[in-house]
């Protein structure tokens, strides 16, 4: 066997062992892809989420778990309301749209809700979230209020 002769045959057999190596990742991250559970909630829902009682870190944990639901937080890892003075938690309305209103009334507990509708293109959120003290006896924190 000439040297060309086994120069050729060592790079057909890299070639052709990168290429099922190729395959064999391609085939995995799909396997990956494909078990991932399906997201529960319609993530075109558009929900604000701000903290109005002051306890710091709640905005970002409201913020993460309903992102793991399949929303759509809009305002990052959340934010700070207008006042800390939320005794209750509520939930603002801004599209008028009550099947996105209840997805988010399901998921967190709430039944407070106020119609705050708006029409403005500026506005991107369909829901306002905002936590109050009784943040506790949501069901969204139900862990985090066994302190």
């Amino acid at each position: 066997m000439t040297t060309i002769t086994k120069i050729t045959v060592l790079v057909s057999a890299t070639v052709l062992c990168l290429s099922l190596g190729s395959l064999i990742i391609l085939n995995n991250s799909q396997r990956r892809q494909e078990a991932k559970p399906p997201v529960k909630f319609d993530s075109l829902v558009r929900v604000a989420v701000l903290n109005g009682c002051g306890r710091e870190g709640l905005a970002s944990l409201c913020a993460r778990r309903l992102r793991d639901e399949g929303f759509d937080v809009v305002n990052g890892m959340g934010g700070n309301a207008d006042s800390f003075d939320f005794d209750v938690s509520v939930i603002v309305d801004r599209r008028g749209d009550a099947r996105k209103v209840r997805m988010i009334a399901d998921k967190t507990g709430i039944r407070e809700i106020i119609n705050q509708h708006s029409d403005n293109p500026y506005i991107i959120e369909d829901i306002v979230f905002i936590i109050g003290r009784d943040w506790d006896t949501l069901s969204l924190f139900k862990e985090e209020g066994k302190d």
